[in-house]
């Protein structure tokens, strides 16, 4: 932080303060006398000398205009780190498109890999090469092999904004 910064702050906070002690002794007594007009005085000067150091104001023959420096500066940060946001979120939502669309070729070919083996185990026991135990022996994984249900990885899929819109 610079001296500015650090001026503005500085303003903001000892006025805020001169401010408030005199509210202070207002509530607590309900008295001001000449100290407190001063405090108040002091206290709102530098609380708007703090403020309005970074803005212009003009008054011209065209018209009223003014600038608030400050308050730009940080409406345009506010604008790129939306903007930032945004740009990593799209970038999400397509990496979790993509990851989708994988783990739906994984579970397919799980799916047609399992039912494979399973026609395998039959036709095996069909021929008389498999006894009962080796048949269950073999289907036992393939039955606690994990399904994926579509319906939810569908849902959890991230919807991508149109740029067109």
């Amino acid at each position: 932080m610079d001296i500015k910064e650090w001026a503005f702050i500085a303003g903001l906070v000892l006025g805020s303060l001169a401010i408030v002690s005199v509210c202070w002794v207002w509530i607590q007594k309900q008295v001001l006398g000449a100290g407190g007009g001063v405090l108040s005085f002091f206290g709102v000067l530098l609380v708007g000398l703090s403020l309005w150091t970074s803005a212009s104001v003009e008054v011209t023959p065209e018209g009223f205009r003014a600038e608030f420096e400050r308050l730009e500066r940080e409406v345009q940060q506010v604008a790129q780190k939306s903007q930032q946001i945004g740009q990593e979120v799209e970038s999400v939502a397509q990496a979790n498109n993509a990851l989708s669309r994988e783990v739906k070729v994984v579970a397919e070919n799980l799916k047609v890999n399992k039912s494979q083996f399973l026609e395998l185990t039959q036709t095996l026991q069909q021929r008389q090469l498999l006894d009962q135990q080796q048949l269950e022996q073999l289907n036992a994984p393939l039955q606690r092999l994990p399904e994926v249900d579509q319906r939810i990885l569908d849902s959890s899929q991230l919807k991508l904004r149109d740029p067109s819109q």
